[in-house]
């Protein structure tokens, strides 16, 4: 994903931006296991730089279910909390308009 930024974010809209994201993939990824189902939840969010910032997303779980599933779940987590992000960037009104 890549976003032309209009300024240089604030450290609390930066802050802003990684809850949203990390909140969005827990809930996903809750919404889809039960917490009960999950042996371990770790999710990461980093963000590096002010403009351009860059956002990385690390989500990783262990539990009962088949890799493949838990896998697929893990990679829709991670599609939410970018889309979080984005969703955040746009609300803080921090992205340059799109032309078309």
């Amino acid at each position: 994903m890549s976003i032309s930024l209009k300024k240089v974010p604030t450290t609390e809209e930066i802050e802003e931006i990684c809850i949203a994201a990390e909140e969005a993939a827990r809930s996903s990824l809750l919404g889809k296991i039960p917490a009960k189902r999950l042996e371990d939840l770790n999710i990461l969010v980093e963000a590096v730089g002010s403009k351009p910032l860059s956002l990385t997303v690390e989500v990783s779980a262990e539990s009962l279910m088949a890799d493949d599933d838990l896998n697929s779940l893990v990679q829709e987590a991670t599609n939410a909390a970018f889309k979080a992000a984005e969703d955040k960037v746009r609300e803080l009104g921090l992205c340059k308009k799109q032309k078309g």
